[in-house]
């Protein structure tokens, strides 16, 4: 799968418009973006809905694609011309992804979609969501191609991190309070969307806007037009929004350009595609303890931070909760339970019955009084193994972070 340069035309560059300076393409390009994203999340709120969703916002993401047209035409970052096969790769992704996501609705449930499916809406949605499509990847393209000659991983990384800061309202940022909507964003949209950039950035290096528009349309087009869509929780979403990435992503990532003389070769034959190895299973590990830490596998880590447990566990202990039916809870468990924000470890004591419901007495190892009375729907888990003291940099950062804000 050979990605070719397309050639600037000489009669074109020479004539009509000079070759732009790499430092005056970075700001004709910083200043594009910035400006489409002022009138998407600022300006555009402003008018009506009409004007905001129909108007505004679609032009401004086609003037930001005709920007980072330009800009490959004045040579400042030339994309490659995608191969054939790379379109039906890139489509046959997009369309593994959507039947992940109808896997999973028909093992789980569907919901009736929030979009309006009158023609008129409907052609009025298909052109908001296809010229924001073509905005980004375009500019996505602008961008990796810019960078990925000097540096393939800053370039990746760089056009990954473009899907969250294009496509995530500031508004939601500032609504962030508790730790479980930080959680849910995290997983239900930033994983997924970095997951999909990661791609996207390797589709636009190896041939262009076209393939990522291709791979990412697929699943765009049916949750615009299918009046029913798969109802995931947040943990689902992210487990198929980033795994079903990643695998395109290693599938693909040997068709990597490699520009190199034949010399060049015999003094270092490791092919760009092996030199990055180690960064994307590091991704994938943290992706994977993301998943672990989340509870998707059944368990999940808590990090001891007191001393209520004492000598069972300790400060900087970690311990594995598992769910567990209330009925199923026996005196003697450690049970972890959530009050207010917060999580406690916590042994029962004594079980009582009320109304047909358990309800679970606790208390610490440690302590010497009782916990209130614990509810069985507020309880988390039961603890199942620990490892000692290797919670200990989690600790330390928390109060980092705590200490910082």
């Amino acid at each position: 799968m050979t990605a070719k340069h397309l050639p600037l035309p000489s009669w074109f560059a020479r004539r009509t418009l000079p070759r732009l300076s790499p430092a005056w393409g970075w700001v004709v390009f910083v200043a594009r973006l910035a400006t489409a994203y002022l009138l998407v999340y600022f300006l555009a709120p402003l008018l009506p809905a009409e004007w905001n969703v129909y108007v505004v916002q679609p032009l401004a993401w086609l003037a930001l694609a005709g920007q980072a047209w330009g800009l490959s035409r004045l040579g400042w970052a030339e994309w490659p011309q995608p191969a054939r096969r790379l379109l039906i790769t890139a489509a046959l992704i997009g369309l593994l992804q959507t039947a992940a996501f109808l896997a999973a609705g028909l093992l789980t449930s569907f919901g009736y979609s929030p979009y309006a499916h009158r023609l008129p809406a409907l052609i009025g949605n298909l052109w908001f969501m296809l010229a924001g499509l073509c905005g980004l990847e375009a500019a996505r393209a602008a961008l990796v191609n810019r960078l990925a000659g000097k540096s393939p991983l800053l370039a990746l990384a760089l056009g990954s991190l473009l899907s969250p800061l294009l496509l995530i309202s500031p508004t939601v940022w500032g609504h962030l309070q508790t730790p479980q909507q930080i959680l849910a964003l995290t997983g239900g949209r930033l994983l997924p969307l970095l997951a999909e950039g990661l791609l996207a950035s390797l589709l636009v290096w190896l041939g262009g806007p076209l393939p990522a528009i291709l791979y990412r349309a697929v699943w765009l087009l049916f949750e615009w037009i299918s009046p029913i869509l798969p109802n995931l929780n947040w943990l689902l979403t992210a487990f198929i929004g980033t795994l079903v990435p990643l695998f395109g992503f290693f599938y693909l990532q040997n068709s990597l350009p490699v520009e190199s003389t034949a010399v060049q070769e015999a003094e270092q034959p490791a092919a760009p595609a092996a030199s990055l190895n180690s960064w994307w299973w590091l991704a994938v590990v943290l992706v994977a303890l993301f998943w672990f830490t989340s509870g998707l596998f059944g368990i999940r880590p808590y990090v001891v931070s007191g001393f209520s447990m004492k000598p069972t566990f300790v400060a900087g202990d970690l311990v594995l909760i598992t769910r567990v039916d209330p009925a199923e809870v026996q005196v003697g468990d450690v049970i972890q339970f959530r009050r207010a924000n917060s999580y406690i470890v916590h042994r029962v004591i004594e079980i009582q019955e009320e109304n047909g419901r358990r309800v679970f007495i606790t208390r610490g190892d440690n302590n010497n009084v009782q916990d209130d009375p614990v509810p069985q729907e507020i309880v988390e888990g039961k603890v199942v193994r620990y490892v000692p003291q290797i919670g200990w940099p989690i600790i330390g950062l928390k109060k980092v972070i705590q200490w910082i804000f």
